[in-house]
């Protein structure tokens, strides 16, 4: 078993990527900056973080560098996250081991500078703070389209004309006073900075986007605001959905008010605002199957070697990523340092690694976490065959039911419900397999198995294959042996909250189709389970029946929910959108026309609804 850490230890090549951020810091030219790293959940943005942060204190002394590093979390729970982020830098460079004397006297000045900024409200968002923004350069979004247009044409003082255009008489005066504290603060940062032998500034930020969209805004606005000066790098770990659906929620009132010339205006300006506040987007890529293959043979040595031992294969696996990054790190190579002297269950786990990679790349989209968590339950699951002296349990064949358990579960429940059970084989498998094996007859599966041909073709195949102990080892369900509440991906969270909103709902419906397979299939399991509580709300039902207008591999998912519901409690609204809906000739269409004969002679207003408009 592995456990599910973020780590400077670089299992999947992304050191480069660590080296490359860590390049352009040391760089005087390209400072004051920030950097967004940005990738998915799980995608090794916080490993990342962690190696930077290593590899700059190793700098420390040598180079001037001061490192800071924050979770972005721990600033979730103040009133005031812009005072909480200031006041947790100053006292971290008052309290450095290395340049702490130099700075004490001025960060505790600034300190009090903080509590009395905090006191007026002068760290407050708003309408003020938006036009200060836009005035100190910070560019950001204000409350009113002329502060916001005059943040994005570049200039000060056309955004302090627009700033001052928004208030007037007392407010003037009041704006004022707000952009000179700011300014006050910010030179005095900078003269603090430069009185000291710190010659470049690094303050890590990790999991932003675990806080709420407030949180998010105000963090990035308080860098560029008040600690945006010579000789600082500011880097920021975020998956970059998230901070837009950041900015598109903090702005929801003001931005469907714009007057823009073009139709994605709105998208435009959330993207203008990413680029004033983060200077350099760094986007981290998916693993490759070479790369999930040598990222497996990693893991398989880490478990089934002494530490001496793997520290040898992780420095050779190293050094032929610095000669040739395409070349899987596998069992020849493992073999040949330990001088062909392995363990019987490692070199099957190798084995077992070169035959799944593929698979794995195509399922868990090159997800370094989720192959972790994915092979956590794949040995649990192991380990519960041997206990049961189960002998006839193949490796390949039980990853490959594991794959299309994890990314649509609803096609492996399909599959044990027809499993013979006394032979255990699956009759349609066989047909499927030869469907797939000649292209031009692809047409010709159903339509909630076309999203997996690729499975299907993935050896070793299933036809005639006894699967009754593999589905008896399955019984537990995989996605909760994989994930729990606290670990859903963030930008599921978020897309969720944003779905069941009253304003957000069309953003959410948008950002639904940019998440991954198994974010979608969680996403639905939480929309299904809170339709389940609030059977009488429409929002839920209308997202669940976006996903499965879109995937008919939900729609027998979605069918289900709907039968084991009381009619009575369903709102006649749901009954108006799915008798509309078994008009059309989709899979979830058509599943609407076999339920106006069940429901015809029913009395809940839901399906007089239905019934009523299906004619």
């Amino acid at each position: 078993m592995w456990a599910d850490n973020e780590t400077a230890e670089d299992l999947f090549g992304f050191r480069i990527h660590s080296d490359l951020v860590c390049e352009l810091i040391l760089d005087p030219s390209v400072l004051p900056v920030t950097i967004g790293v940005f990738g998915d959940w799980g995608g090794g943005k916080s490993s990342i973080m962690q190696m930077l942060n290593a590899d700059l204190e190793a700098l420390e002394k040598e180079n001037g560098i001061a490192t800071l590093y924050f979770n972005g979390w721990l600033f979730e729970g103040y009133d005031d996250a812009k005072a909480a982020l200031l006041g947790s830098i100053l006292t971290s460079l008052r309290d450095h081991e290395t340049f702490g004397s130099q700075l004490k006297e001025s960060a505790i000045k600034l300190l009090k500078r903080v509590d009395y900024m905090r006191g007026a409200k002068i760290l407050f968002s708003g309408a003020l703070a938006g036009g200060v923004a836009a005035a100190t350069g910070g560019a950001g979004l204000a409350a009113v389209p002329a502060i916001m247009g005059a943040a994005f044409s570049g200039a000060g003082d056309k955004a302090l004309d627009a700033a001052k255009e928004s208030v007037s008489g007392d407010e003037e005066a009041e704006a004022g006073e707000v952009l000179s504290d700011i300014r006050q603060f910010r030179d005095d940062f900078a003269k603090m900075l430069a009185a000291s032998d710190i010659q470049t500034l690094v303050v890590i930020i990790d999991d932003l986007d675990r806080c709420s969209p407030e949180r998010i805004i105000e963090n990035l606005e308080a860098i560029k605001l008040f600690l945006n000066v010579p000789n600082t790098a500011f880097v920021i770990g975020a998956d970059r959905r998230i901070i837009s659906q950041a900015v598109a929620w903090r702005y929801r009132e003001t931005l469907p008010k714009l007057d823009l010339s073009v139709s994605d205006g709105s998208e435009r300006l959330v993207e203008d605002y990413l680029e004033k506040l983060i200077q350099i987007p760094y986007s981290l890529p998916k693993l490759s199957p070479s790369e999930i293959e040598t990222y497996l043979t990693l893991l398989f040595c880490k478990r089934h070697m002494s530490p001496e031992e793997f520290a040898r294969v992780l420095e050779a696996s190293e050094s032929q990523r610095a000669t040739d990054r395409h070349q899987s790190f596998a069992q020849t190579q493992v073999l040949e340092i330990m001088g062909g002297d392995c363990s019987r269950e490692l070199s099957e786990s190798m084995q077992m690694g070169s035959m799944i990679a593929e698979q794995i790349t195509d399922v868990l989209q090159g997800n370094p976490r989720q192959v972790k968590r994915f092979l956590n339950a794949f040995f649990l699951r192991r380990k519960l065959a041997t206990v049961a002296k189960l002998e006839d349990v193949l490796d390949e064949v039980l990853v490959k039911l594991m794959l299309l358990e994890y990314s649509a579960p609803k096609l492996f429940q399909s599959l044990f419900k027809s499993m013979n059970g006394e032979s255990g084989d699956i009759p349609f498998i066989a047909d499927y397999e030869a469907i797939v094996a000649e292209e031009n007859r692809v047409e010709e599966l159903p339509a909630e198995w076309k999203p997996y041909i690729r499975w299907l073709s993935y050896e070793p195949k299933l036809t005639n294959v006894d699967l009754r102990n593999y589905m008896w080892v399955t019984r537990d369900r995989l996605r909760s042996t994989m994930s729990s509440t606290v670990m859903v991906p963030t930008v599921v969270r978020n897309t969720l909250k944003l779905l069941l909103s009253e304003l957000g709902d069309t953003e959410g419906r948008k950002q639904v189709g940019a998440l991954q397979p198994d974010e979608l299939e969680i996403l639905f399991n939480l929309l299904e389970n809170h339709a389940q509580q609030r059977p009488g709300e429409m929002k839920a039902f209308k997202a669940l029946i976006d996903i499965s207008e879109a995937n008919p591999s939900y729609v027998p998912a979605f069918s289900a929910l709907i039968e084991r519901l009381p009619k009575s409690d369903l709102a006649p609204a749901l009954g108006v959108t799915l008798g509309t809906l078994s008009k059309k000739g989709t899979p979830l269409g058509l599943w609407g026309k076999t339920c106006i004969d069940q429901y015809k002679l029913g009395r809940s207003k839901f399906e007089k609804a239905f019934t009523k408009a299906s004619k």
